[in-house]
């Protein structure tokens, strides 16, 4: 099975590319046809430059028309209300092309903050259960306002249950209530992935893709059908192509790749080494976009459908009918 590609440039290759505005590093990743571009995933470890991901995000959205864009995002260093409103901004600002990489720890923040950041209460959970209650409250945030209330002609005279906006009532280590001020977005909401560890299995099922490393592939690939795995390569491996033409078959479970590459490597890599993979059959590219607009989501690219729960309609509603 072809598996999804996406990349991952160093933190701090990206940073001193501000000097010349990133180069023609956005539209070249555009024109490549990889699925998704993942920022700010080296801010999970202390050392080197990292920009601020959604900000990133925003500069890359601005000048590309069909590639995602992940962002990473901590709630150690942000309430999941300030992720899910951030990431639903950028997922309406790119048409459905955001995803969030959700992080225990955002080691780039400089307040000293402990395991369980500012917003969870001391004493409670930490680690993958803290990051799986974050998750949580931001997909429910995220179901709070439909966008139907808006663009549904009829909503304001014929208010039907599905347009209603409802509290999140989130009761977990991030409280919150809610509704979110930013309506659920073009893809429903934006695509969730998670950086695997030994010992998370049993939180996985939060997420939509679980990134893991070929060692964990084994043990990590998540018994919940509703999540996907993609595997992390090096993109100077010599062993690339036969990594990934093992791994797309499919015993393994996996549906992508998340190939970390360096600036001095990608331009050989987007022009040899991408359409050789796909010519193989190794990998699946994006379709060519055409006039703003058309291109498809992440989650369509993707594969990945927006999950059942949390069902909005068992959130109480904002207004009470007159």
């Amino acid at each position: 099975m072809p598996l999804v590609l996406g990349l991952q440039i160093p933190d701090d290759q990206l940073a001193r590319l501000t000097r010349t505005g990133f180069g023609e590093v956005p539209e070249l990743l555009d024109a490549s046809g990889v699925g998704y571009i993942v920022l700010g995933a080296d801010r999970r470890a202390a050392g080197g430059a990292s920009l601020n991901p959604a900000l990133l995000g925003t500069v890359f959205a601005r000048r590309t028309r069909g590639l995602g864009i992940v962002a990473a995002a901590a709630p150690q260093r942000d309430h999941p209300f300030n992720i899910a409103r951030r990431l639903a901004s950028l997922d309406h600002l790119t048409r459905g092309r955001a995803g969030w990489l959700a992080l225990r720890s955002d080691a780039h923040l400089a307040l000293g903050a402990t395991r369980h950041g500012s917003w969870a209460p001391a004493g409670g959970p930490v680690g993958a259960e803290l990051l799986a209650d974050a998750v949580t409250a931001a997909r429910a945030l995220w179901r709070t306002w439909p966008l139907e209330s808006l663009t549904r002609a009829s909503a304001a005279i014929d208010r039907t249950p599905d347009v209603e906006v409802r509290y999140a009532d989130h009761t977990g280590a991030f409280a919150t209530t809610g509704p979110l001020n930013v309506p659920t977005t073009p893809q429903g909401e934006p695509i969730v992935c998670w950086e695997y560890e030994p010992g998370d299995s049993g939180h996985l099922g939060v997420t939509d893709i679980a990134f893991v490393t070929p060692r964990d592939r084994a043990v990590a690939v998540p018994a919940d059908p509703a999540v996907t795995t993609h595997v992390r390569l090096h993109g100077e491996s010599a062993r690339l192509r036969s990594r990934i033409a093992e791994l797309a078959d499919d015993a393994w479970g996996v549906t992508g790749v998340l190939v970390r590459i360096g600036l001095a490597e990608l331009p050989g890599f987007l022009d040899t080494t991408v359409p050789a993979l796909a010519d193989a059959g190794l990998i699946r590219l994006r379709a060519a976009t055409g006039a703003a607009g058309d291109a498809p989501t992440l989650r369509d690219h993707l594969g990945i459908p927006r999950r059942p729960d949390p069902d909005p309609l068992r959130f109480r509603a904002v207004y009470a009918p007159a």
